[in-house]
């Protein structure tokens, strides 16, 4: 089996979602389970949208903070050698 196998596309999942708010929605469900599909589709679009604020606002300041320790930890990592030795790293 060296094929690649795609078990759904992306348009099956947009299909099962909307599946699920119709659910949420439309159904004939009791309150206390259609509250719950609604609720669990809001918790996944909030914590997707922390994640991506979190990854965004992460990504500048590791990069800021890379480029103003390299400065300081270059000669400390920096070796003395004298005359005739050979440097090894």
């Amino acid at each position: 089996m060296g094929e690649e196998l795609v078990l759904a596309s992306k348009w099956d999942v947009g299909a099962d979602v909307v599946r699920f708010l119709w659910v949420g929605f439309f159904s004939s469900l009791p309150a206390w389970a259609r509250y719950t599909v609604l609720a669990l589709f809001s918790a996944t679009l909030v914590y997707g949208f922390v994640s991506w604020l979190r990854n965004r606002s992460a990504s500048v300041p590791e990069a800021e903070e890379a480029a103003d320790e390299a400065p300081e930890t270059a000669p400390e990592a920096q070796e003395a050698v004298q005359d005739g030795e050979t440097r090894v790293r």
